[in-house]
């Protein structure tokens, strides 16, 4: 091989490496969104949806299909594919089973650098769901970033939680009179975007929380205000919101896993601030009232 030949070769080797783009996925739900949004801004991107055809290019991202439920999506989403930003799927007790297949072809295709979405307090739980994704990828030996968040502010103007304060009138869970560090996925994707790209952050886990820790009937009391209407807190037992859940179409075990959320929600457990956006971010977390 000649002179010329090998720096080709290089030179092809440099164009590929600049090539590889992050995969995203989930980038339908309200956390994927915005990871699009923000981390599009500096990298190439894809991302993964399980319908794509229902998608349309916003960010000069590539569109592919994903779905952690058939394999035969890994392949094509993973093509040029150096960092992957991951999520589980949402309320799944059996996440981890699911995810096996995509972190093994993630093993074997040397994709080593990720950045996890589990949830907050996780850690504290060795069999929670999230928890044995999460050591899925510390075992294996990943390039990791896990990010743990608290509930999503987001949730209360979007999903089944916006329907019920447009048509009810009315926030309703089995977190009684706790309180939630409530945090935008806003932050949680600005955490995301600073990380990825930073080896420095290989191998860390953040417990992201908003600054403001609010009840409920406060977040109820947040909505009066600004839709001039009264939104009032219904607080119910865990068995209600387990049937209620239910009938709005959740499996039995998504419904627990629910039901589970809202109850460490009550019992405490959601309400301290970690402070870990101000040293990451650089500025406070945008409170609840900014982002609705």
């Amino acid at each position: 091989m000649n002179k010329k030949e090998i720096t080709q070769i290089k030179t092809q080797q440099n164009i590929d490496i600049i090539n590889m783009k992050t995969l995203i996925i989930g980038a339908n739900g309200n956390l994927g969104k915005e990871v699009l949004k923000q981390l599009s801004k500096t990298t190439s991107v894809k991302a993964g949806y399980r319908t794509p055809e229902k998608h349309n290019i916003k960010y000069n991202e590539e569109i592919v299909a994903f779905n952690y439920d058939d394999p035969q999506t890994f392949e094509k989403a993973l093509e040029n594919v150096d960092k992957v930003f991951v999520q589980a799927p949402p309320l799944d007790a059996f996440a981890s089973q699911r995810m096996t297949p995509f972190i093994n072809t993630l093993k074997q295709k040397g994709i080593k650098r990720v950045v996890l979405n589990s949830a907050l307090g996780v850690n504290h739980n060795e069999e929670a769901p999230l928890r044995k994704v999460e050591r899925s990828f510390i075992d294996k030996e990943f390039d990791y970033t896990i990010v743990r968040p608290n509930f999503f502010v987001e949730n209360f103007t979007s999903s089944f939680v916006a329907d019920l304060i447009k048509h009810k009138n009315a926030i309703i869970a089995n977190a009684g009179d706790g309180k939630i560090t409530f945090i935008s996925v806003k932050d949680i994707a600005g955490v995301v975007t600073a990380t990825i790209n930073d080896e420095k952050h290989i191998g860390k886990e953040y417990n992201l929380t908003g600054g403001q820790a609010l009840s409920h009937k406060e977040v109820a009391d947040i909505f009066t205000e600004k839709l001039g209407k009264k939104i009032n807190y219904i607080s119910i037992t865990a068995n209600e919101m387990k049937s209620g859940a239910m009938e709005n179409g959740l499996l039995e075990s998504s419904a627990d896993y629910l039901v589970m959320l809202n109850s460490m929600a009550k019992n405490g457990y959601m309400e301290h601030n970690t402070n870990e956006i101000e040293q990451l971010l650089g500025r406070s977390p945008l409170t609840f009232e900014s982002v609705i």
